[in-house]
């Protein structure tokens, strides 16, 4: 044999073989995805940031789309969580800069506790002459009873209490004058009043408001004892009166439009209960304790009455 014919086509360029560099390709990118499946699904990697160099790629190879190839379906799971996290940011941010927002004006909220009142209803009535009927018969057996504006009627309620039982055990003896009664509750709603540091006597005329309600509690707990010590009911009232004084004199320190409702409203309660309790008299007497009691109620149910103006105003 020929020394030409054993080197015959050696210097000769090779044809290019087009089906296998594709074959190669096409190996190389299912290695490339098949990895990058294993990389998203192994919690070491879960904070490595490639998903979006890499779906920049496999988007543009047409075979991936194809949902034949499972390890080639790339969810938006991922994408989806990125923009939760964003959006969770941007409302941390939000709120960060409200309550900085907040803070920069020192808002606060004075809040005025809401109350159960229980009573007897003996009447709604939507005239004077049977209203008046109706009072005149509850004072003649000495039944303690006021009447109250409420759903758009006159409601007379008779006795008072913080304590539902103590108001069942004058159910029956009210029965006895109008069979019809029954226990109700009044719902006094909590008030609550915002303000900054510029007007903190806000705070202090929530605080005798409180104060007030409290006192009303005293009263009707000693009463309902029906063992009254004029000297020691004396101190309930005289107390009361203190809490008025310094109820008025925060509420006229108010200066600004937005609470002009409030104050002629809060300050017209206020004149009502001392008219209220220029009616007890120097004298306690333990003869009159009907009459305390429909003092007490009055004074229970112009609170109702105030707050609901508040609230309409």
């Amino acid at each position: 044999m020929s020394n030409k014919r054993i080197y015959k086509g050696l210097n000769k360029r090779q044809k290019f073989n087009f089906r296998k560099f594709i074959t190669i390709v096409l190996c190389m990118a299912l290695i490339v995805g098949y990895a990058y499946k294993k990389i998203k699904l192994d919690e070491v990697f879960r904070n490595v940031n490639i998903s979006k160099s890499l779906s920049s790629v496999v988007d543009k190879l047409y075979f991936w789309n194809n949902p034949e190839y499972e390890i080639f379906n790339l969810a938006s799971t991922n994408t989806q969580k990125q923009d939760n996290s964003s959006q969770k940011i941007i409302a941390n941010e939000n709120k960060q800069n409200k309550s900085e927002e907040n803070l920069s004006t020192n808002t606060q909220v004075a809040v005025v506790e809401g109350i159960d009142v229980y009573s007897i209803q003996v009447g709604s009535f939507d005239n004077d002459k049977d209203l008046n009927n109706m009072t005149s018969k509850l004072e003649e057996k000495k039944i303690p009873n006021s009447t109250v504006k409420k759903d758009g009627a006159n409601k007379v309620q008779a006795y008072v209490s913080f304590d539902q039982d103590d108001i069942r055990n004058h159910l029956n003896e009210t029965k006895e004058v109008v069979d019809d009664a029954f226990l109700t509750k009044l719902e006094i709603p909590v008030l609550s009043l915002e303000y900054t540091n510029e007007y903190s006597y806000i705070k202090n005329i929530a605080d005798n408001l409180n104060s007030l309600l409290k006192n009303y509690e005293e009263e009707s707990n000693y009463l309902n004892k029906r063992n009254l010590n004029s000297m020691k009911y004396k101190e309930i009232l005289n107390e009361r009166e203190d809490i008025l004084d310094r109820l008025e004199n925060e509420v006229k320190k108010i200066d600004y439009k937005e609470l002009d409702a409030f104050k002629t409203n809060l300050l017209s309660y206020t004149s009502q209960v001392r008219d209220n309790i220029s009616n007890y008299n120097d004298n306690i007497n333990t003869d009159n304790i009907y009459k305390y009691e429909t003092l007490l109620i009055s004074s229970i149910q112009m609170y109702y009455e105030f707050i609901n103006q508040i609230k309409t105003a």
